[in-house]
């Protein structure tokens, strides 16, 4: 089993990092301060894992520094990878649901990662009713971002089936 590093970090960095990060946008900088507190900054060594697939996801982590390589399992060939940089926030729906991890992330170069559990966070969004109320808009503007690019990627390619009909009466 890989060593995992606990380091302390200072409420003021972790503020900073997480004003970055779009589902803690909307938070102000009272509430950001109390998320920071329950959070813990671990390091990883190149080619140690945060995550395994399968296993239960109880927390986030926020990458503060490195690279990290997120691998799914497909039924034939290689794994696909995914790389993850510096502010990327992995599996923020472990914060909301109880689910397994479906992807293995790895780290590829010496990592520094906030990890934001899920227990915790469930928590504080129920002693602090704005910060869920707030937490709760960013989901649903990404939720409708997201729909707009699903409606514009299906007119897309409804086009485009209908340029391939098109080109396909030519040739006969």
């Amino acid at each position: 089993m890989p060593s995992v590093i606990v380091i302390p970090m200072s409420l003021e960095s972790a503020v900073a990092l997480l004003q970055r990060v779009d589902l803690f946008s909307g938070l102000d900088a009272v509430r950001l301060e109390v998320v920071a507190f329950t959070c813990e900054r671990r390091e990883y060594a190149p080619g140690e894992t945060l995550f395994e697939a399968g296993e239960e996801a109880d927390c986030a982590w926020l990458i503060l520094e490195g690279e990290a390589a997120m691998l799914a399992a497909q039924d034939k060939g290689p794994r696909r990878a995914l790389r993850l940089d510096t502010g990327d926030l992995i599996g923020e729906t472990a914060l909301f649901n109880r689910e397994r991890r479906r992807t293995c992330v790895r780290a590829v170069t010496q990592l520094e990662t906030l990890r934001i559990g899920r227990d915790m966070f469930q928590r504080l969004l129920g002693e602090f009713p704005e910060m869920a109320s707030a937490v709760a808009a960013r989901v649903a503007n990404r939720l409708e971002n997201a729909g707009a690019e699903l409606r514009a990627l299906e007119l897309r390619l409804a086009q485009s089936g209908a340029k391939e009909k098109i080109k396909g009466r030519r040739k006969k």
